[in-house]
C-alpha cells in the first residue's frame, strides 16, 4: 500500500443555523474543490449539527473537513459541546454525485489525512475557549491550521 500527503487548506467560517463552522478542505492535489461541491457541504452542515446542544452553555462554534478523496467527497463536522466535548457526525457523497451528501451510517471521526485538523483544533479550543475567563470565540474561529501537505508522519 502506497501512501502519499494530501492537501489542506482553511475554507473560511460558515454558519449552520446557530452554529458557526471554521471549514478546512483536503484533496489529493493543489486543486481546491468545486464551487457546488462546497455550497452543497455548507448546505448540509446543519444536518450534522447536535441537537441535544440546545440547553448547553457551550459557544456554538464547531470545525468541519470537506475530503475530495479518491472514492468519495466527505464531510465530517465536529461541535464543541459540554465545554469540553467534542461532537461528531459526518456525512458522504460519491464522486459521481459529488453534491449529493447523505449521512453516515458507521461511527467514523476521520481519516489519516483529515485527523491533524482535529490535533489543531484541540488545542485551538483550549487555548482560546477553555483557558481564558470567558470564550474568545473570534480567536477561535481566526486559529487555523495553515494551507499545505498534510497526512505526512
Amino acid at each position: 500500500m502506497g501512501f502519499s500527503e494530501r492537501y489542506l487548506r482553511p475554507a473560511g467560517v460558515a454558519p449552520a443555523g446557530d452554529w458557526r463552522v471554521k471549514q478546512y478542505q483536503v484533496t489529493v492535489t493543489e486543486q481546491p474543490i468545486e464551487g457546488a461541491v462546497v455550497v452543497a457541504a455548507e448546505a448540509y452542515l446543519p444536518k450534522l449539527m447536535p441537537a441535544s446542544a440546545a440547553t448547553d452553555a457551550t459557544p456554538r462554534v464547531a470545525f468541519s473537513v470537506l475530503h475530495k478523496g479518491v472514492d468519495a467527497v466527505w464531510l465530517m463536522a465536529y461541535a464543541w459541546v459540554h465545554g469540553e466535548i467534542v461532537h461528531s457526525r459526518g456525512a458522504s457523497a460519491g464522486l459521481d454525485a459529488p453534491t449529493s451528501f447523505t449521512p453516515l451510517t458507521e461511527p467514523l471521526i476521520g481519516c489519516v489525512w483529515e485527523l491533524p485538523a482535529l490535533v489543531h483544533e484541540r488545542s485551538s479550543w483550549v487555548r482560546h475557549g477553555l483557558q481564558p475567563e470567558h470564550a474568545a470565540v473570534d480567536a477561535y474561529l481566526a486559529d487555523v491550521l495553515p494551507e499545505g501537505p498534510v497526512g505526512g508522519p
